[in-house]
């Protein structure tokens, strides 16, 4: 797992925020970094200049790789052609085993307005993990220093969800990652009593239930996770927005990464828990790992 990195790349300083990432990756996991790049075929005549462009931001992570006595092993790689289609490509012939980039676009949309967008559709097309990137990301990592070293793990109790664990299992065991499992439960709405009915519903006591439930569930996921060896710990929330708590585990825990799985399909079933992962994405602060559920 992880053997080759892709991070694509298109002469954006936007793009460029994904570079960070990767580099430290590779290092840390002793992974190939691939920085890629399509050009059109119309564009084919400035081929060379692309090349250059690769090369020099190449040297560039080797020279930044000694500095940290580590010799990286980086290589670069240009073809024409059309992005999504050759990326895919890429993958099919086990090329790939994850992708680094930036979560908006060379023209700067926003992570709202992404769909359509290579990344879109790479996290939507392709079996292999995709790291998301915020321009952001960059900006608050702590300097001097490597930048992951807690990650969140959502779960909602479906089995897909769960298809994420193998990922982030390697993840913390290669970078010594410490783990924090994140379940929300869902408060029961509280509607007015019904007239004619003598006995109120007890909703305290329902969410209570429905939170122990869950405290038992994700208890058992962290105990396996010990036994292996890894830092792990578990936090249960109550809400209703599963997106907003997530994102406040992760601000709350310091996370620098958070791993969530996907079904790679289209419309409001794209996402493991439907819309959720695309609303961490345009409203947390914190890198996003998306796992295919091919992937695992």
């Amino acid at each position: 797992m992880f053997e080759k990195i892709l991070l694509p790349l298109d002469g954006s300083d936007v793009a460029e925020t994904a570079l960070p990432y990767g580099e430290e990756l590779s290092r840390r996991l002793g992974s190939e970094l691939v920085l890629y790049h399509v050009h059109s075929r119309e564009h084919a005549p400035q081929g060379h200049m692309h090349h250059v462009y690769l090369e020099k931001t190449a040297e560039a992570v080797r020279s930044k790789g000694r500095q940290l006595g580590v010799e990286p092993k980086v290589s670069v790689r240009l073809e024409a052609g059309e992005a999504i289609g050759n990326i895919c490509s890429l993958v099919d012939r086990s090329e790939v085993d994850l992708i680094v980039m930036t979560a908006v676009s060379a023209s700067g949309l926003s992570v709202g307005k992404m769909l359509g967008s290579v990344a879109d559709q790479v996290c939507r097309t392709v079996p292999v993990p995709v790291l998301l990137i915020r321009p952001k990301n960059v900006l608050q990592a702590t300097k001097g220093g490597d930048r992951l070293k807690r990650m969140v793990l959502p779960l909602d109790g479906s089995e897909l969800s769960k298809q994420a664990l193998p990922v982030s299992e390697e993840l913390s065991h290669r970078l010594r990652l410490d783990v924090t499992l994140f379940q929300m439960a869902n408060v029961f709405r509280q509607y007015e009593d019904v007239p004619g009915v003598a006995v109120p519903i007890d909703y305290e006591k329902l969410d209570k239930i429905a939170h122990d439930a869950i405290k038992a569930e994700l208890g058992d996921v962290e105990e396996e996770m010990r036994k292996k060896g890894l830092a792990v710990t578990s936090v249960v929330t109550s809400g209703m927005d599963a997106a907003s708590e997530i994102v406040a585990v992760c601000r709350k825990v310091s996370a620098d990464l958070v791993i969530m799985s996907t079904h790679g399909r289209s419309g409001l079933s794209r996402w493991s828990l439907g819309s959720v992962a695309e609303k961490v994405l345009r409203e947390g602060d914190t890198p996003l790992l998306l796992v295919h559920a091919r992937a695992s």
